[in-house]
């Protein structure tokens, strides 16, 4: 037997050994470094992390993670003169007191009740089926979009939106009866400005991941069911708060359960309760 032959031999296959195994060992590698959790892991992973704060998801969760900022707004009514002409444009004998904060017409009232928010009824009830919207008889009511969250029988919530979100804290809550429209009280605000550039949101499991560490509904049979997530747009208000002071909007993910909602903020994951 030829020894250095065969060593020769022991030493090339050993090489060849080591270089099968290495571009496996890189290969592996390589596909670890470019795997990407799926959608469908992540969810798992996020309904188990609720499940173990007593939440169970019952609906389904937005993907869409679109691009947005806060915006600063101001709160202020208008004039009830304003008030009157676009929201009873066909009234006569119009009556208005500055002084009570209110306008009177053979149509229906206008009170000022606070700033930036005002009650509207009418003498009777107005028609809100077919081409005659809710919305037709707000104050510029082109900005404003139903809530069916809030939403009840005789009891319909609309909110204003801003660039196809809502705005949660701005609504108008409608009282009806047999298809006519009562009264309703609106809330709204004006000169919207981005304090910022646009930046992506986290994600609505993201949101989620952050309500379950934030709140623990082990003992809490009646209310553990999460029933909506959606994105809009709600006031941070600072400890601080003076009169005339910036009033600031940041986009959050809201989760509704059967007794509570939460305001989870879109950039940082930061959990409110709704007042």
């Amino acid at each position: 037997m030829n020894w250095e032959t065969a060593k020769n031999w022991l030493i090339g296959l050993f090489l060849l050994l080591d270089i099968l195994l290495g571009w496996q060992l890189y290969s592996s590698r390589q596909v670890m470094n470019g795997y990407v959790e799926s959608q469908t892991d992540i969810l798992a992973n996020t309904k188990t992390l609720l499940a173990e704060h007593g939440l169970t998801l019952a609906t389904d969760v937005p993907l869409k993670q679109p691009d947005s900022s806060s915006f600063q707004a101001d709160i202020q009514s208008p004039n009830l003169k304003q008030l009157v002409k676009n929201i009873f444009p066909d009234a006569k004998n119009v009556h208005i007191s500055t002084s009570m904060d209110e306008a009177d017409t053979d149509t229906g009232q206008i009170i000022s009740v606070a700033t930036g928010t005002w009650q509207v009824s009418f003498n009777a009830p107005q028609q809100i089926t077919g081409t005659h919207a809710a919305e037709n008889y707000f104050y510029q009511g082109e900005k404003y979009v139903v809530d069916p969250v809030e939403s009840s029988a005789g009891h319909a919530v609309y909110v204003q939106s801003y660039n196809g979100y809502p705005i949660f804290d701005a609504p108008v809550y409608v009282t009806t009866d047999k298809g006519g429209l009562l009264s309703y009280s609106q809330t709204e605000i004006f000169n919207i400005r981005p304090t910022s550039d646009p930046k992506p949101v986290i994600s609505a499991l993201d949101a989620l991941d952050s309500l379950a560490n934030a709140v623990d509904k082990s003992d809490d049979s009646k209310d553990n069911k999460i029933l909506k997530v959606d994105l809009g747009y709600a006031r941070k208000i600072s400890l601080y708060q003076v009169d005339n002071q910036a009033n600031y909007w940041f986009p959050v993910w809201r989760v509704v359960t059967q007794g509570q909602i939460y305001y989870i903020n879109a950039f940082t994951g930061e959990v409110e309760f709704a007042p």
